[in-house]
């Protein structure tokens, strides 16, 4: 089986690293991008990318890569 992973990635300048208010982030905590300083939801980009894990292994089943 296949693994597809998934890195939270800042929207505006695409940057991996975050910071957050606190050393362990609960799953709705923002974070901010260490590089532009955007904002980002980790709640709503968690719902994001399981949407698109779960689109990813429907095309994958239907044998599209």
């Amino acid at each position: 089986m296949a693994e597809i992973k998934y890195t939270l990635k800042c929207p505006q300048c695409g940057s991996t690293k975050f910071k957050a208010s606190s050393a362990t982030p609960g799953p709705n905590d923002r974070v901010t991008c260490a590089q532009c300083g955007t904002g980002i939801d980790l709640g709503a980009e968690k719902k994001r990318l399981q949407k698109e894990a779960r689109e990813a292994i429907e095309q994958r089943l239907r044998g599209r890569p």
